[in-house]
């Protein structure tokens, strides 16, 4: 709930405005940090999946925690020093590297199979859980405090609820747990990379990255352009966060029954249309369907992609794949989250830039098409690097 997901991504449209009015700076500078942020995590990514590989998620979660919630909380004693801001948020990024997703995922893995999907569902609802309840906790403390306030906040929230919360009960499978060197079933890195089906992955997720990290991060700008007011946007932001939610455990439910990669094109399909009802204007409840329909967006892509990288290649390369693919992922968001402001800036609105990111989705839908094709194929997802 309280990890680098939500405080450095779903919760960073909410600093923009204050930290803009207070230092003087565009919204295009403010929220630049973002992109920092995205470009930080896909140099570390790599180097976060080799050590939940290499020592075990519960070290790399336990270790990473405390360094994490000092970062965040000394954001509260930001200067309006370009320089020293964006590297602020690198070294939250850095300190938050073990509590990135890879790491809980991982874990799961080792205790479902049959179920897999469901599970990881549920264990990444915390995401979607933190992204609606933050905002809500955010928004009083900003008003009656600050936004220094606001990031303090936040860095206890993570040392008093995420620590306690992990050490008494992120536990690995006992048997991998008492063998560091037991052997995992899966195929090495190498086999896996060479394969068709993860080209194509790659090629979705970045093409992901580009839109969805965007998003989530300029969602209440683009309704507030739209016309609504601040706390209408705060309650479709807190929609998108309830969706998110949804999003995970109805994904992940679904992809233990259906092909995962038609399900997952169902969900880029729907977020492509909302951008092109956003990239017009919405109003009344069109807002909240097309906030839900993003939030269904942002909880299905990891889901899917931890049960596919499971499913293709086994665990003994999960943690680096998924690094590989999480840090390609970052490079396309920190493109979008850059690219979007930009062209509102030269056209005047999100418009031209909202339709350019639903036209993206739908590339993407169509390669999650040949890749559920290229499935049937030869009949089931398999370890086998040939049959990928």
């Amino acid at each position: 709930m309280f990890g680098p997901s939500t405080v450095a991504v779903l919760s960073f449209g909410i600093f923009i405005g204050p930290i803009s009015s207070e230092f003087g700076w565009s919204r295009t500078q403010t929220a630049l940090a973002s992109t920092f942020v995205s470009y930080t995590v896909m140099l570390i990514a790599p180097l976060q999946g080799y050590l939940v590989d290499r020592f075990g998620p519960r070290r790399t979660i336990l270790c990473s925690i405390p360094l994490f919630a000092f970062a965040i909380g000394f954001l509260y004693f930001l200067p309006p020093v370009k320089w020293v801001y964006y590297g602020a948020w690198v070294l939250v990024t850095v300190c938050g590297i073990g509590i990135f997703p890879i790491s809980y995922l991982r874990l799961v893995g080792t205790w479902f199979d049959r179920r897999l999907g469901l599970a990881i569902g549920i264990a990444n609802a915390g995401i979607g859980l933190g992204g609606a309840l933050l905002p809500l906790i955010l928004s009083g403390v900003l008003e009656r405090w600050g936004w220094r306030a606001g990031f303090l906040a936040m860095g206890v929230l993570a040392a008093a609820v995420t620590y306690p919360a992990a050490f008494l009960f992120v536990r690995e499978k006992p048997e991998l747990a008492m063998d560091e060197h037991v052997v995992v079933d899966g195929v090495s890195v190498k086999e896996a990379t060479a394969t068709g089906a993860f080209l194509l992955l790659a090629l979705a997720f970045i093409l992901l990255g580009v839109v969805n990290t965007a998003l989530v991060v300029h969602q209440v700008p683009i309704l507030l352009d739209a016309g609504l007011s601040l706390q209408r946007a705060a309650a479709v932001q807190a929609t998108f966060g309830v969706f998110v939610i949804v999003g995970r455990v109805a994904t992940g439910f679904l992809i233990d029954y259906l092909s995962a990669y038609l399900v997952m094109m169902s969900v880029v399909v729907g977020a492509s249309l909302a951008c092109v009802a956003y990239a017009f204007g919405v109003s009344g409840n069109v807002a909240f369907i097309c906030g839900a329909l993003l939030g269904m967006l942002i909880g299905a892509e990891f889901d899917f992609l931890s049960v596919v990288l499971k499913r293709l290649y086994g665990l003994r390369s999960f943690g680096k794949l998924y690094g590989i693919l999480f840090a390609i992922f970052q490079l396309g968001a920190g493109v979008g989250t850059a690219l979007l402001p930009v062209m509102r800036e030269q056209d005047g609105s999100y418009r031209n830039g909202l339709l350019l990111f639903s036209a993206i989705l739908g590339v993407c839908a169509c390669l999650l098409f040949v890749l559920h094709r290229n499935t049937r194929a030869y009949g089931k997802e398999t370890h086998n690097p040939r049959h990928a």
